[in-house]
């Protein structure tokens, strides 16, 4: 009987150390999340993509101004959340004289009822495939990821405030 109880308090002291240490991974990711995708001082990438207008954008569409970059997934709870913050930010950007654009992953991404969202904060939306050479030239390891951009350069990122999405690599 001693043995069973003591075996089961061991069991459950067991649940209760393993459950802490997911939480704290949880957090230990969350932290580095910034540090792994693009930092300030990094330049806008080289691109050619066409948006949901039928438009071809380019990197040179935004090298001059501010420009307000959401990279959001079409199926990304965190980024429905985070499309207020965008507004948000890019009616700050507009008023000062920069562009917003959005840029939606998924093959799904130009038919999702995230992409009627974004259609008023953002000037652009593209949509990509994760394996884009856009994508992957961005650095962009979880959605949602807000980047502002200062004459073609990163100057400002934000992540999600609870646990991002991770992106495909």
């Amino acid at each position: 009987m001693l043995v069973g109880t003591i075996a089961l308090l061991n069991l459950g002291l067991l649940v209760v150390i393993l459950r802490r240490w997911q939480e704290l991974e949880v957090v230990r990711r969350r932290d580095d999340f910034v540090a792994q995708g693009p930092q300030p001082g990094d330049r806008l990438p080289e691109f050619a993509a066409t948006a949901i207008s039928g438009r071809t954008v380019t990197q040179d569409d935004f090298r001059s101004g501010g420009l307000l970059l959401g990279v959001f997934s079409h199926d990304c709870p965190s980024c429905v959340d985070k499309v207020p913050v965008f507004a948000e930010q890019a009616e700050r950007i507009r008023e000062s004289g920069g562009r917003v654009m959005a840029l939606l992953m998924g093959a799904e991404a130009g038919e999702s009822g995230l992409t009627a969202a974004l259609i008023g904060p953002a000037d652009e939306i593209v949509p990509e495939p994760e394996a884009s050479p856009l994508f992957k030239a961005l650095r962009v390891p979880g959605y949602p990821t807000i980047l502002t951009y200062q004459g073609g350069v990163l100057a400002a990122t934000s992540a999600v405030a609870r646990q991002p999405v991770p992106a495909a690599s």
